[in-house]
C-alpha cells in the first residue's frame, strides 16, 4: 500500500468570518492552486504540534489551540502520491499572516470559496466549510399544513438544512410536499432543503440538495443524474461508503451511532467504529441514530461533520 504523506492543514478564519488561502508555487505538486497553509507532519510530532510550527513559518501566526477544533481528516491519493490532509479549523490566533515564504494570500468568503481553483484532494474541505453541523430531518406529519408548519418550527430552532423525509407518501405527493416547503422557507437565510428521495423526483421539483439511501446508492450510475448541486446518501457498511466516495458524493450519513427507539433491533456501532470509519474515507461524515444536540461536539470529535437528527428538530 502506497504510504500516506501527513500533512496538517488549517481553515483559518478572521473575526469577519473569511477563511485564509494561500496560492501554491507552481514549482509545487498541484503547482498553481489555491490551498488551506500548513505542511508535513514530520516524525515525533502531533498533528497541533505541527500545525503551529508550519503556520508560525509560512505564516508568521501563533495559533490558539482553545481555538482550534478538528475539522475533516481526507486521505487522498494522486496518480504520483498519497496524502492524508488532518484539516483543523482556527478561530483564533496572534500576529498579521502574511506570506512570509513569498506566497499570495487572500481572505476569502465562505460562499465565494467553491469560484476557486484547489488541488482535487481539498474538494472535501471546502464541502466541509460550506456544511452545517446540524441537518433537521422531517418526521411523520398529518398533511401538507403540519408539514410546513413543523418545518418552519425546526429552521426557527436553529437547523440550516432541512431533508424531507416522507417515504408513507406517494411520488407525487412527495415533490408536491417538497415545492410546498420549498416557497416557504426560501425567504430563510441560508436554509437548504434537501429532499430525501429519488433523482428523478429531486430532478422534477428542482431542489438543489438530494439525499438518497443506501439501496438507491448502490444503483447509482454517475452524479450527473442529479441536476443539483449537493448529492448525499445513507450509508450503513463499507461497501456503501466507498460507492459514496467512488461516484463523488458530498457528504453521507453512518449509522446507526447509538440505538434509536424507531429501530432498536438494530445494533449501534458506537463512537469509536464511527471514528475509524469516517477517518479513512475523503468525504464529510454526519452521524445519524439516536443523536442529540449534545452530540454535536462528539461527532465533530470523533471526525464527523456534526450530526443528522428527527427527534431533536421534529
Amino acid at each position: 500500500m502506497t504510504k500516506l504523506i501527513h500533512v496538517a492543514a488549517a481553515a483559518i478564519f478572521n473575526p469577519e468570518g473569511q477563511v485564509l488561502l494561500a496560492l501554491r508555487s507552481k514549482q509545487q505538486h498541484q503547482g498553481g492552486l489555491w490551498e488551506f497553509p500548513g505542511g508535513k507532519v514530520e516524525a515525533n510530532e502531533s498533528v497541533l504540534e505541527a500545525l503551529s510550527r508550519e503556520l508560525d513559518e509560512e505564516l508568521d501566526i501563533q495559533i490558539d489551540h482553545a481555538a482550534t477544533r478538528p475539522l475533516i481528516q481526507v486521505p487522498y491519493h494522486y496518480p504520483d502520491k498519497s496524502v492524508l490532509l488532518d484539516v483543523y479549523k482556527v478561530s483564533g490566533f496572534s500576529g498579521v499572516p502574511h506570506g512570509a515564504e513569498g506566497q499570495p494570500l487572500e481572505w476569502v468568503d465562505i460562499a465565494n470559496l467553491e469560484q476557486y481553483d484547489f488541488p482535487a484532494a481539498n474538494t472535501p474541505i471546502v464541502n466541509a466549510l460550506l456544511l452545517p453541523q446540524c441537518i433537521a430531518i422531517t418526521g411523520n406529519a398529518n398533511g401538507t399544513a403540519e408539514y410546513v408548519k413543523k418545518s418552519v418550527a425546526a429552521i426557527s430552532g436553529g437547523a440550516q438544512w432541512l431533508m424531507l423525509r416522507a417515504h408513507q407518501l406517494s411520488s407525487s405527493e412527495r415533490t408536491a410536499l417538497a415545492r410546498q416547503i420549498r416557497a416557504t422557507i426560501d425567504a430563510a437565510d441560508g436554509v437548504v432543503l434537501s429532499l430525501n428521495g429519488s433523482v428523478a423526483e429531486a430532478n422534477d421539483c428542482g431542489v438543489n440538495a438530494l439525499h438518497l439511501s443506501s439501496d438507491k446508492l448502490m444503483v447509482l450510475n454517475t452524479r450527473t443524474e442529479f441536476r443539483g448541486r449537493w448529492l448525499s446518501a445513507s450509508c450503513h457498511t463499507i461497501e456503501q461508503l466507498e460507492k459514496a466516495v467512488s461516484l463523488g458524493l458530498d457528504f453521507v450519513t453512518l449509522s446507526p451511532v447509538k440505538t434509536t427507539a424507531t429501530h432498536p433491533e438494530q445494533p449501534a456501532m458506537g463512537w469509536q467504529a464511527f471514528s475509524e470509519l469516517v477517518n479513512a474515507y475523503p468525504l464529510p461524515v454526519y452521524a445519524l441514530g439516536g443523536m442529540t444536540a449534545e452530540d454535536v461536539d462528539q461527532s465533530c470529535q470523533s471526525g464527523g461533520q456534526g450530526i443528522c437528527a428527527i427527534r431533536e428538530y421534529w
